[in-house]
């Protein structure tokens, strides 16, 4: 029994919200998912009382009843297609949410002024009611937006029909009385049921995006090292360009070579090798930061992208950080590691293209290794080489 009271309560506290999942990043998921729906939802329930309040004015002419019925249904008409239009230009979820419960509580006062002004509750406005309740879970509210819409409505059909004593039979209030909660209690029970599948499917679509978007990820990064990997230089490169050229910096292009590493390879072995790969990913990737990107571009190859203003002093920096680091240590005394850099920049606001800058700084590490100095060497504005020992 405890139990079943258990489940029930987090069932109810489950299909309470439709937004609330407990976790802020899928809340705002859901939200997102959630906005068309909604709307979607209060159009199609406008839409759908556009076309019977129109049925009913038509019919209204045809058999000449009260103008009563003709001059509302024109009014709730208008309403209607105000409602259409109005919710195609909304954002806010929680506003699409009142518009459409401003929209059924209206509906439900021009039921009751019908049945006032006509002096029946005839199967017409028995029936109105009935389809104002039923239209509910056309919109994915909660059991809470469902229940305030529901209560209102209901509320207001039955306090507004018993506020005249004798206006209406008592038998005609008793059966409107017993459809309208027998439709409340269905709509109810349909909306928490709607709300608990739901927020089933968006969980389910939340986690099989995120695993996507993770296993996308992970193959546009180096598995060693971290970095990125060819391709998403190739899928990413114009876009980081036109952010450099929208902050009116230049980008700077540099491809970094650790010499004679097949030689280490071969003397500490590979241990020693990836060792020394990861700790220089690891430097520039933390020194590059949002500023720049590092791409591994094969064996012991690199590509830096950097958008700023002194790309020599950022490989300073992380040559100072690397011969303090125990890659450098481990090794002092039994061989020399050194780094060559081949470096291309375009000109200030220049669009960046990708294989110009790549021959560019490609020749530049040639060079680099030729001269293999202790230093940077200028060779133009656009075109520099260097080699720095760990």
């Amino acid at each position: 029994m405890r139990d079943g009271i258990l489940a029930i309560s987090t069932y109810l506290a489950d299909v309470w919200s439709v937004t609330d999942f407990g976790d802020p990043e899928l809340s705002g998921y859901a939200e997102d998912q959630l906005r068309s729906d909604t709307r979607f939802g209060v159009q199609t329930m406008a839409a759908l009382s556009l076309a019977v309040q129109l049925c009913i004015v038509l019919l209204a002419l045809v058999l000449q009843l009260s103008t009563i019925y003709a001059y509302t249904s024109t009014l709730f008409a208008l309403l209607s297609l105000h409602i259409l239009v109005s919710a195609a230009f909304v954002e806010d979820i929680r506003a699409l949410q009142a518009l459409g419960m401003a929209f059924l509580i209206i509906g439900a006062l021009s039921i009751t002024v019908l049945a006032h002004r006509s002096g029946d509750l005839n199967i017409g406005l028995m029936a109105a009611s009935i389809m104002l309740l039923i239209v509910v879970p056309l919109v994915p509210w909660a059991l809470r937006e469902a229940t305030v819409v529901v209560g209102l409505t209901y509320a207001l059909l039955t306090v507004s029909l018993l506020s005249v004593p004798d206006r209406f039979e008592t038998e005609s209030l008793a059966v409107l009385q017993t459809l309208v909660l027998g439709a409340a209690i269905v709509v109810l029970i349909v909306t928490g049921r709607n709300t608990f599948i739901r927020k089933h499917d968006l969980r389910a679509r939340f986690e099989l995006e995120r695993a996507h978007d993770a296993m996308e990820l992970l193959s546009m990064q180096d598995h060693l090292t971290g970095a990125w990997n060819r391709r998403y230089l190739d899928e990413n490169f114009d876009d980081f360009s036109s952010h450099c050229v929208g902050q009116g910096k230049t980008m700077h292009f540099a491809i970094l070579d650790i010499d004679d590493f097949k030689g280490i390879n071969d003397q500490f072995g590979h241990l020693t090798g990836d060792k020394i790969l990861i700790g220089v990913a690891d430097t520039f990737i933390r020194i590059l930061g949002d500023r720049g990107l590092l791409v591994r571009l094969g064996g012991d190859e690199f590509l830096i992208i950097y958008c700023g203003s002194d790309l020599e002093g950022l490989i300073e920096n992380a040559i100072a950080e690397l011969q303090q680091s125990s890659v450098t240590a481990d090794l002092a005394g039994l061989t020399d590691i050194t780094l060559s850099a081949g470096m291309a920049s375009t000109a200030p606001g220049e669009v960046a293209n990708l294989e110009v800058l790549y021959k560019r700084a490609d020749s530049a590490l040639y060079a680099a290794k030729e001269q293999r100095s202790d230093s940077p060497n200028r060779n133009s504005a656009l075109t520099r080489t260097g080699t720095w020992q760990l």
